[in-house]
């Protein structure tokens, strides 16, 4: 469930997008401040679903919220699509409903048994327990070792027949490889597209804007895609590639302004914000 067939003729009317390096401002760049504020009005206003996903725990989602000013999410899809929490209030509460989908398709496997197969690779270190969650083993490494160490779990994962799968990407601001280990299959895709047939919303109405490796599934499930201008290297062509053998080029926009500003042009292009 990482792709869908669009239905071109729908308009979008959603937001989701990835945080570091996408919606949060960079240091350097005065007019991302300036388009976050374009962007919050705009969501104030129109009351459309502002969805957050990122890889984020939902804690420093929070934290993230309150540090930049960022608008306030109806849902926050984290931990890289295995959690989701609704708005409620002037709070959030965890999608139950989503915790029990993916307790049924992981077979209830204890994390515990995950931890143990993969304790003999060298160069994967387990991140801080502030970073682990029910769905989610994550581990950290050297950036030049995200690769292969990727490789190197799945392949152990396949060896003892375990229901799960790991990604990785490197931290842009850390040059740290970061890896998560989760139920095969999920993703921020696999969330959104699951949250969108139990939300007021259809993936159809969904644009996308990311800028590193755990955003490419979402990227290119069939969401209206935006890849930032400070995109991680060779993203966009990996985008833009995959949609073009879809058939569904149009639904790419590579921006010309880096993070906040171009979710801001991207939100232009597809008419999402005028």
């Amino acid at each position: 469930m990482n792709h869908f067939n669009p239905e071109c003729s729908i308009a979008p009317r959603v937001l989701a997008t990835d945080l570091d390096g996408t919606l949060i401002p960079l240091p350097e760049t005065e007019a991302n401040r300036t388009d976050l504020q374009c962007l919050a009005d705009h969501f104030a206003e129109s009351q459309a679903p502002l969805v957050f996903a990122t890889g984020r725990h939902f804690e420093s989602v929070l934290d993230a919220i309150e540090q930049y000013n960022l608008p306030t999410p109806e849902w926050v899809v984290c931990d890289v699509g295995s959690a989701i929490y609704q708005r409620v209030g002037s709070g959030f509460q965890v999608f139950e409903k989503y915790e029990s989908h993916l307790a049924e398709t992981s077979g209830g496997l204890e994390r515990t048994r995950i931890e143990k197969t993969l304790s003999t690779l060298d160069g994967l270190e387990l991140q801080s327990p502030a970073h682990q969650q029910r769905f989610k083993i994550s581990y950290q490494s050297n950036s030049d070792s995200v690769v292969r160490l990727v490789d190197q779990v799945n392949e152990q994962l396949r060896t003892a027949r375990l229901p799960y799968e790991c990604m990785g990407s490197v931290d842009p601001f850390s040059n740290c490889g970061l890896l998560d280990v989760m139920p095969a299959g999920v993703s921020k895709a696999y969330a959104l597209i699951w949250l969108s047939t139990h939300a007021d919303f259809s993936p159809d109405e969904v644009i996308y804007s990311g800028d590193s490796g755990n955003d490419y599934a979402a990227l290119v499930s069939g969401f209206r895609a935006i890849v930032v201008a400070n995109g991680s290297e060779g993203l966009a062509e990996k985008v833009r590639a995959q949609l073009v053998s879809r058939g569904i080029s149009d639904r790419f926009y590579l921006a010309v302004n880096p993070a906040t500003s171009g979710v801001l042009e991207g939100c232009r292009h597809f008419g999402l914000i005028s």
